[in-house]
């Protein structure tokens, strides 16, 4: 505690990391209760309800009260009656200016598995929300997301009576609640979702888990466009540092994913939402200073020094410093561990 008067600075670790970190543990104790009564169940679909419910219910208590938080559907006067309404996981919507069109209600579920209606010009983003990282469940959060794609194909004039799209700022993204020992190297898992990225402001997202030791590391699948194709990284673990496949989006523009961990990221992710919901969001910029901190600075260390394995940390330099060259920087050569 500062009692001398002087200036204050920014503290790393900062006050109160280790308790924003225990959302993220109830979600994934609750996920884990659910999965355990499920286990020997024929359909093991109820953690991924729990996974979803419990998402929601965390953010609906992270962001301001002026951000409403529900499943449910997007409403576009533009869409005919004839068209199959689609459920989303999880709606940010504008709760001080959007009606609610209706309510589907679920009477075995609390309030978080109520589904509303959300008229589209009051919509600011869809999550998708998977029980594990996989191949499969990937493929389906992309499809899910895929659906948008008629409510994004253009933006509303500003002074347009009747709202068809959906807004400018809009964004979504995808949270798998773990990354499984069996699937770390299901490296198709991140060559799936890359295609995500062709759906108009897509974010990434996050895994709030991989089974290793290292239980506070979240990971991180962060969107990158590059100049430069780059071949992706699929020798190593998805639990440690893994790139997805490029996708050509148009001359000298490249969209790929990149994951890694840290525990870091859950606080990143959550201030992230909240910035691109603010409009304050940038790149590669942290979007707040509050919580962020990690176990290797709280003992005393300027920089993380455990690795997955040498062999994955090697092929990490050796990408780092392939891109760095390709883009025209000079003197910079793998590191040697």
């Amino acid at each position: 505690m500062n009692t001398n008067g002087s200036p204050l600075r920014v503290q790393t670790p900062s006050q109160g990391w280790k308790q924003f970190l225990t959302a993220k543990t109830r979600m994934l104790a609750a996920y884990d209760i659910a999965k355990e009564q499920g286990s020997n169940s024929h359909v093991k679909t109820r953690h991924g309800l729990v996974a979803e419910a419990e998402f929601r219910k965390w953010l609906s208590e992270f962001l301001p009260k002026r951000y409403g938080v529900t499943s449910g559907f997007i409403i576009s006067p533009g869409i005919s009656s004839s068209e199959h309404m689609v459920h989303y996981d999880v709606i940010i919507y504008d709760r001080l200016e959007s009606p609610v069109l209706w309510v589907e209600d679920n009477p075995d579920s609390s309030g978080q598995g109520r589904s509303l209606a959300i008229p589209v010009e009051y919509v600011r983003a869809v999550i998708e929300v998977k029980s594990s990282f996989n191949k499969q469940s990937a493929k389906k959060a992309v499809e899910q997301l895929s659906k948008l794609k008629p409510l994004l194909a253009r933006v509303d004039p500003a002074n347009s009576r009747g709202k068809l799209y959906l807004p400018a700022n809009f964004f979504c993204a995808t949270v798998f609640f773990e990354l499984r020992k069996e699937d770390e190297k299901d490296f198709a898992a991140l060559d799936e979702l890359v295609n995500a990225t062709m759906i108009r402001r897509f974010f990434g997202g996050i895994i709030l888990r991989a089974e290793t030791e290292h239980k506070l590391d979240s990971g991180k699948i962060l969107f990158r466009n590059e100049d430069v194709a780059v071949e992706p990284n699929n020798s190593t673990s998805l639990a440690f540092w893994s790139t997805s496949k490029c996708l050509k989006y148009k001359e000298d523009s490249y969209f790929s994913l990149l994951l890694n961990y840290s525990e870091t990221y859950f606080s990143e992710f959550a201030f992230d939402i909240l910035a691109l919901l603010k409009g304050t969001y940038q790149p590669h910029v942290l979007s707040s200073l509050y919580c962020m901190g990690a176990t290797y600075q709280e003992n005393g260390n300027s920089i993380e020094t455990r690795y997955f394995d040498p062999e994955a940390v090697k092929k990490f330099n050796e990408e780092t410093a392939a891109i760095l060259k390709a883009k025209g920087f000079v003197g910079f050569e793998p590191l040697d561990l």
